[in-house]
Formats: structure tokens, sequence, C-alpha cells
């Protein structure tokens, strides 16, 4: 009885390790592997929703994690913080269709930023830190 114990045992543990995908020790595949892990892109929305011509939108995406950080930047005398919101939601909305998710949180408060570009304008950054879901 034993005997017939330990066969099944070895002919299951053969069986598992011959179902078992090998694991490629090429450190190329690795590599590109890592920086696909830790890659973030960076999308320039081509319908951008905005009303005020001097802004646009930025979109930094890791697919890897489904976290989007997403820029409004324009000019600080013609920034106006609703509009912005509108615009960035209308963008996220589209972009949440072309990736299939079903929802977003936001991991980070919203901020603002006053900064001056290098040809010395004000300029207003509203950006978020979001999530999202499959």
């Amino acid at each position: 009885m034993k005997k017939i114990i330990t066969l099944l045992t070895c002919l299951t543990v053969l069986c598992g390790f011959a179902m078992a995908e090998p694991v490629s020790d090429d450190p190329f595949e690795r590599e590109k592997f890592e920086a696909e892990k830790t890659s973030t892109y960076v999308i320039i929305p081509e319908e951008q929703h905005c009303t005020d011509k001097n802004a646009s939108v930025k979109i930094e995406y890791s697919p890897i994690y489904d976290e989007v950080r997403i820029y409004y930047e324009t000019l600080y005398v013609t920034y106006d913080r609703g509009e912005a919101m509108n615009t960035v939601m209308a963008v996220l909305q589209d972009f949440q269709k072309e990736n299939k998710y079903y929802s977003y949180r936001y991991l980070r408060p919203e901020s603002q930023k006053l900064f001056r570009d290098d040809r010395g304008q004000k300029k207003m950054q509203w950006s978020a830190y979001l999530k999202f879901d499959r």
C-alpha cells in the first residue's frame, strides 16, 4: 500500500513538472519586463475639450498599475477652476472608454500650482492623481 501511494505521489509530481512553463534565463527578457513594468506613457489627447485656446491637457499613464496623472495647464489670467475640472472630466471619460476601464478614484486631492514658464508668463497648472479600475 505504501509503494502505491509513493508511486502515485511521484507520478503527480512528475506530471506537475511536465506541465509547468519553462523559466527563461534570458537577461534581455528580464530587462524588457522590468522596463515595461516601470514605464510611464505621456499621452496628449487628440480631443482636449478645451474652451480656453491657451489651455492644454497632458496625461501620464502607468499601465501596470492602472494609474494616471493628469495635468491641465493654461495662462494664469485665463484660468477658471470649473472649466479646468470640466475639461479634465471629459478627457478622462474618453480615456476610460478607450482603455476599457469602468471607474476611477482619486488617490490624492487635486492640486493647483502657479509658476512662470521659460518666457516669463504666469501659468496655472491643475493636476490630479487617479487610479482606474477594470
